[in-house]
């Protein structure tokens, strides 16, 4: 998946893919930053736990 969302994204002529996930999700969150997410910032979630929201540059 994330190899067909960066291709729509290049089609488009965006810059950036960005996400976000759970917290809690740390299992994602390893696999995100190892295909070079990085994170933008994390905030409390309304209902519990922490949103986390990543980001990674295109070239």
């Amino acid at each position: 998946m994330p190899a067909h969302a960066k291709a729509l994204a290049r089609a488009k002529g965006l810059g950036q893919l960005r996400l976000l996930t759970n917290a809690a999700f740390t299992k994602n969150l390893a696999l995100y930053e190892k295909i070079g997410f990085q994170l933008d910032h994390a905030e409390p979630f309304h209902l519990g736990g922490t949103t986390v929201y990543l980001g990674k540059a295109l070239m």
